[in-house]
């Protein structure tokens, strides 16, 4: 987080925080990187809990402006609803740069607020993603069962 927003979410993977802390530090080669446990818990509540907040969480994006027309996109997508790199293309104004899209999804910040989960190939496939289809899928699962 920094004063404006969330800056970054991803995901533990089973190689500890430290990569996690790495792609961060990496992302914001300025920062000074602080851990505040108390600060974080009230917005972890917001976004893992199940209960449906009515405060807006503020976001922190640096990015293209394709990047972030994209992003923007994806926060379009409903929950439990998929689309395709080409549909997301449609949606941020470029139908023809579906490729660029898949780029910018690869490149999101701020994972499962700005859902690039629910971004698939256009035969159906799952993808890539940056944290493992097996965690996609799972998520993707997760929002299906409580729509």
């Amino acid at each position: 987080m920094t004063d404006r927003g969330i800056c970054h979410l991803s995901f533990v993977n089973g190689h500890g925080r430290d990569p996690a802390v790495q792609e961060l530090a990496k992302l914001w080669p300025k920062a000074q990187l602080t851990e505040d446990a108390e600060a974080k818990r009230p917005y972890q509540h917001q976004i893992f809990s199940q209960e449906k907040s009515k405060k807006p969480l503020h976001l922190h994006l640096r990015g293209t402006n394709f990047q972030v027309r994209v992003w923007s996109a994806l926060l379009q997508v409903p929950m439990g609803a998929l689309v395709s790199y080409g549909t997301l293309a449609e949606l941020a104004g470029k139908p023809k740069a579906s490729r660029a899209v898949g780029t910018a999804v690869g490149h999101n910040p701020i994972a499962y607020l700005i859902p690039c989960h629910r971004v698939i190939r256009q035969m159906g496939q799952f993808g890539n993603y940056h944290w493992g289809v097996t965690r996609k899928k799972a998520m993707i699962g997760w929002e299906a069962a409580h729509v």
